[in-house]
């Protein structure tokens, strides 16, 4: 079995290898200015936008002003149709100053998008934080960008078996997706997927991505596929981008479909070789020797990396990540690997510790969160402050682990007034029906039976909630507050675990 593993690792490390001696050559350093000038160096970027007023892509500013924008095969133009939360591709060249080797200025030459999925919804959970499409559970969280077109902004008001969405987010693991922007279709669709190939058959032309089966021609071009080999016999585990024109019911499991593919391609960052590198995403391989992959980029680092909110022992599978290097020979050397936050909070805030900058929120009592002078500040009525935060502001936060109670403040929003309430966050202890996560103890014996989803959005009962839980396990828990108290309606084992 053991032996059976590595040769299937070691195949997958060849295909590894194999696509990124087909990326193109990416632009070569620029460098001008001499000792103590300042110069230029080729940059490249994958991430969501998360800002305009120029172009901002996982919160790194790109000057836009004759940027040329490739959206999803269609002619390159000048015409910005973005929308925060897609996902891109910037390629673009940064100003260096040679005495500091700090970059500055960053300016994107072309900015490229293609959807993650774009198909006919088949289902909606009950929970309204996922939905299927082509076989894929596509994740709504706090950060997710609802498109006005989809009524009310909520996928709940989505139509199964007639509306079609395009979503742009993150690969979770097997068939699952983390969308950070989803709008309605109109006019006909082009389906798209991007995911992990699984239980490729050669011989029948087929793969399945999810709980997707794609099958494929001669026809279909994938030409930019590695080519197979005696110790690569399959594209197993290769994260790929698939176009098709037909689709139905009826794949692996219960929310299957197949899908006829028209091209097959691999995610690439298309270079091989670039001095500045930033990638965004969630790991999906780890090699024997413990090297990371997001999607197909290799990952490594030495022992100069630089480790934000996490050590090198934190590089495990499905943990989202972010990091900066260069790229050499199609393998990312990261400089700088910053861990996006493990926790997601919203509720209205209870209390505040200004001269600790520190906050608990309603229904979460025993967590203790703070801020510091990294916490990104933002949201209604220009918040820009920790102290400008008062108690009963409705706040969306992401964090990180800061001791066993307490959480170290990532991402800080205050919307508009609500009642929700959500904790999301890997379990410390749990025994039914009190589950306790960074601290705060959680008591669902209220919850419905019906209201305790999987990770596939379907409805598995308080038994097999409970029982698929263990210490580690990431879970979302919801409920609505009134006044100081909070009634916990659903609780769903999260995916990326």
């Amino acid at each position: 079995m053991r032996s059976r593993l590595l040769h299937s690792l070691l195949g997958l490390a060849a295909l590894f290898l194999a696509i990124a001696s087909c990326s193109p050559a990416g632009p070569t350093p620029q460098a001008g200015g001499g000792i103590g000038g300042t110069g230029s160096v080729a940059t490249v970027s994958s991430g969501p936008v998360t800002k305009f007023g120029s172009v901002f892509v996982s919160g790194t500013e790109y000057d836009n002003t004759n940027t040329l924008y490739c959206i999803d095969d269609t002619p390159c133009t000048e015409t910005n149709t973005l929308k925060l939360g897609m996902v891109v591709l910037v390629n673009g060249m940064a100003t260096e100053d040679y005495a500091t080797n700090q970059l500055g200025i960053r300016v994107a030459n072309t900015i490229t998008y293609e959807e993650t999925v774009e198909g006919e919804v088949q289902s909606v959970a009950a929970d309204g934080l996922s939905l299927i499409v082509l076989g894929q559970v596509v994740h709504i969280d706090q950060n997710t960008n609802i498109d006005a077109s989809i009524p009310g902004k909520s996928i709940a008001n989505l139509v199964p078996g007639t509306d079609v969405v395009e979503v742009s987010g993150f690969i979770v693991g097997d068939g699952h997706i983390l969308a950070t922007f989803i709008e309605l279709q109109t006019g006909t669709p082009h389906y798209e997927i991007l995911g992990v190939i699984k239980n490729h058959e050669p011989a029948k032309l087929r793969f399945d991505v999810g709980t997707l089966m794609v099958e494929y021609t001669t026809t279909t071009d994938t030409s930019q596929m590695p080519p197979l080999s005696q110790s690569a016999p399959t594209w197993n585990g290769i994260v790929v981008h698939v176009r098709g024109d037909q689709w139905s019911s009826g794949g692996p499991g219960p929310s299957g479909a197949k899908l006829t593919a028209t091209r097959t391609k691999p995610q690439t960052l298309g270079v091989t070789n670039i001095e500045d590198a930033e990638v965004e995403g969630f790991i999906t391989h780890l090699d024997p020797s413990g090297t990371v992959f997001i999607d197909n980029i290799r990952i490594t680092t030495t022992p100069s990396t630089v480790f934000e909110g996490g050590t090198a022992l934190d590089l495990i599978l499905d943990t989202r990540i972010e990091v900066h290097g260069r790229v050499v020979n199609g393998v990312l050397e990261a400089e700088h690997v910053s861990f996006k936050g493990a926790f997601e909070l919203e509720s209205n805030v209870a209390s505040i510790n200004p001269g600790a900058r520190s906050l608990t929120l309603v229904g979460i009592s025993g967590t203790t969160l703070y801020a510091d002078n990294e916490t990104a500040i933002d949201g209604e009525g220009n918040l820009r402050r920790f102290a400008d935060i008062a108690v009963g502001d409705h706040l969306k936060i992401h964090g990180r682990p800061a001791g066993n109670t307490g959480i170290l403040i990532t991402e800080l929003e205050r919307s508009d007034p609500g009642s929700k309430v959500k904790l999301q966050g890997p379990i410390q202890s749990v025994l039914d029906p009190t589950l306790t996560i960074a601290g705060a103890r959680i008591n669902a014996s209220g919850i419905l039976n019906n209201r305790f989803i999987g990770t596939d959005g379907t409805v598995i009962g308080r038994s097999g909630f409970f029982q698929g839980l263990g210490i580690g396990r990431k879970v979302t828990i919801t409920g609505t507050a009134a006044g100081d108290t909070v009634t916990w309606t659903s609780a769903r084992i999260s995916a990326g675990d």
